[in-house]
């Protein structure tokens, strides 16, 4: 099995977990025009990525890499998993990374079954824990032996692709205009996973309230094209 190849294929766009049916608020930005144009779109993006993914969803990813590495308890992983859920505190976010990590445990189940992943699975179906996509990430990625930093820069890369593909659609911006962005931000993607590992664990999960409140109002738009 080849680490590179298969980190391509669990992190690509079109992996059918469903991650292009929600923009984690940004749809909210867009209708009430805070993101309207390239300049607006890249600055949600950095700030996105620096102040919220940093503390967040990548920060869950390394407490669940570290805890894999130390082959912790169950207890300890089902302890993660209700302190991220709790962290979520937007209801269509919440949902999106339940939604999210079932959909990739079901799927990474049938491409090469990881006894810890199964378990993880196995413990959401029987409402034992909640389950979420970037403690599953993490603990798939871990396990095929894809290495921290590259599998982080992906979780990363992931996180941005999504971010401009639906500024491309929803903006509109145009696509080159989307890629240069993309490019652009790479240097802060790199900064940001070499200091994940030396992030205070006190700062785990602090909140980003314009997002979670964009996330919020996004539940009562008048018209959505995204699930959150």
């Amino acid at each position: 099995m080849n680490p590179l190849l298969t980190l391509l294929q669990i992190n690509d766009s079109v992996f059918p977990i469903g991650g292009f049916t929600h923009s984690y608020g940004l749809e909210t930005y867009i209708t009430k025009d805070i993101v309207k144009d390239s300049k607006s779109a890249e600055e949600y993006a950095r700030t996105m990525l620096e102040h919220n993914f940093y503390y967040n969803d990548a920060a869950f990813f390394s407490k669940a890499w570290t805890l894999c590495v130390k082959r912790a308890s169950k207890q300890k992983i089902a302890a993660l998993d209700e302190l991220v859920t709790v962290l979520k505190a937007p209801y269509e976010i919440r949902e999106a990374s339940k939604k999210l990590g079932i959909r990739f445990l079901k799927l990474t189940e049938k491409l090469h079954p990881v006894k810890r992943c199964s378990n993880y699975l196995q413990s959401i179906s029987s409402n034992e824990l909640h389950g979420h996509y970037a403690l599953a990430f993490a603990m798939y990625a871990q396990a095929l032996k894809i290495s921290y930093q590259d599998a982080l820069s992906a979780f990363y890369y992931n996180a941005l692709n999504g971010m401009m593909t639906n500024c491309a659609k929803l903006v509109p911006i145009s696509q080159m205009d989307a890629q240069q962005i993309l490019f652009k931000l790479q240097p802060l993607i790199n900064r940001l996973v070499a200091e994940q590992p030396n992030m205070d664990e006190g700062l785990i999960g602090n909140c980003c309230m314009a997002q979670d409140i964009r996330c919020m109002q996004h539940e009562k738009l008048y018209t959505r094209i995204y699930i959150s």
